[in-house]
């Protein structure tokens, strides 16, 4: 998904070989051990080129031009100098060597040695840590005394169709905007106490990306599998530290959501007095969205009643509050106007309630005076 990987393992376990070894015809892998390179060598040489300073490329980076797909592993990245991690900074998250981009098929991955193997290394700063996730990386005996004998294999890349990924990239994100609703004070966490990753909102979109990522890969929560829980908290807790990790592993197992187009469909029942307030939050958001992919449909009546009628069971429950920024949201879209304009085309109403007396039920209500210019 070209985020940024950092493999924490001992000495000798295999964490270049890997790596290298993923090298292929159409995926070349270019190994730079940041420790014995230049500041310049990642920020570009600046020289004098007729009266103006530019900055020229180094030539690891051309040696990528060639190859649909490539991958940059910095390793032993613990004896880079700070200067040398300073000049990673923007390699690593921006992907730019001076003013030139890599190639659009490049990712990065790092290695080092842990904390307490630094001997004569150099801690990384909390910057740049900031801009990877971090995986554990080590050789579990049996697998290491099976090869002896068996050798290695080699390692794969799984793909992911990225249309898809960004189609369900929203719906992680409103799920973890629902878990920050609850912990605020979990939209940061100190690098001081974290050793490897640590919350920022940069690691907490790794986070939503990644989610997504397993999800599309069959590494789904809820599944009752063992290696998947350790999948995802593995990655979770490389990015945002084990402290964070936990909790948010455990409120989206534990979520409650129903398919939202099947709710608007009429072909689920929700009973929105069952959901807390983080679910509540989740499950308008997701409605909204299909609420939107109907506009200029038949279906956005039927829809819209549905959603109208969810939207007054809350307004009972006494939880207005919870549902004020999906409905400002949708308004700010333009549904409201789009609603009328097509219940006007129709003439009809669904079920008992006409839709335009649906929409003055809710919009009328006194505690949403705070939206009347946007609903306007």
């Amino acid at each position: 998904m070209g985020i940024p990987v950092l493999l924490w393992g001992r000495p000798g376990v295999g964490k270049s070989s890997f790596i290298e070894g993923l090298a292929t015809d159409t995926l070349r892998v270019t190994t730079l051990i940041a420790s014995i390179h230049d500041p310049t060598d990642f920020s570009g040489l600046p020289i004098l080129d007729q009266g103006a300073v530019r900055y020229a490329v180094p030539e690891w980076v051309g040696a990528f031009a060639d190859y649909p797909a490539g991958i940059l592993f910095l390793d032993e990245l613990s004896t880079a100098p700070p200067s040398v991690q300073s000049a990673l900074l923007r390699v690593v998250f921006e992907r730019r060597v001076g003013f030139q981009n890599l190639p659009e098929g490049v990712r990065i991955v790092a290695a080092a040695n842990p904390p307490d193997l630094m001997v004569g290394g150099w801690e990384l700063s909390p910057p740049l840590r900031n801009r990877f996730v971090h995986l554990q990386w080590d050789i579990p005996e049996d697998l290491y005394i099976r090869s002896l004998t068996q050798g290695w294999q080699t390692g794969t890349l799984p793909e992911i169709d990225p249309a898809e990924h960004r189609r369900r990239l929203p719906d992680w994100k409103l799920k973890i905007g629902a878990f920050l609703r609850l912990r605020p004070n979990s939209l940061h966490s100190s690098p001081e106490d974290n050793p490897y990753g640590f919350a920022s909102p940069r690691s907490w979109d790794f986070a939503a990306a990644l989610l997504c990522a397993c999800d599309l890969l069959g590494y789904r929560l809820g599944s009752g599998s063992a290696q998947t829980q350790t999948v995802i908290l593995n990655l979770l807790s490389g990015c945002l530290g084990e402290a964070t990790a936990i909790p948010l592993l455990e409120y989206l197992t534990n979520l409650r959501l129903p398919e939202p187009r099947a709710v608007l469909a009429g072909e689920t029942k929700l009973d929105v007095s069952t959901l807390d307030d983080a679910e509540l939050y989740v499950v308008f958001f997701g409605l909204n969205a299909h609420l939107v992919d109907a506009f200029g449909m038949d279906d956005l009546l039927p829809y819209s009643s549905r959603y109208l009628a969810l939207t007054e069971q809350v307004f009972r429950d006494g939880r207005r509050d919870i549902i004020f920024v999906p409905l400002k949201e949708l308004a700010r879209a333009g549904w409201l106007n789009r609603l009328v304009a097509r219940s006007q085309v129709q003439g009809q109403s669904n079920g008992s309630t006409p839709i335009i007396e649906q929409i003055s039920a809710v919009f009328s209500d006194p505690a949403f005076s705070e939206f009347v210019d946007v609903l306007s």
